[in-house]
């Protein structure tokens, strides 16, 4: 990826070493891509699922908080 900008490299990637990477798993049968957030449990980030009515269900919106077991 190639930015263009006059923007300085120091403004630019300010704060990119917090920036955590979502890590794939499954979650009640349901593959998603979830950021830990402590004590066990999880964002929701997005569904990698290939069925459309996991996507229709409200307990895996993006945003959501699940358990990891």
């Amino acid at each position: 990826m190639i930015i263009h900008t006059i923007v300085p490299d120091e403004i630019l990637y300010e704060g990119i070493e917090g920036i955590q990477a979502p890590e794939e798993t499954v979650a009640e049968g349901v593959a998603m891509q979830v950021v830990r957030v402590g004590g066990g449990r999880a964002r929701i980030i997005r569904l990698l699922s290939p069925l459309p009515g996991h996507y229709l269900e409200a307990r895996f919106q993006p945003g959501r908080e699940i358990r990891l077991d």
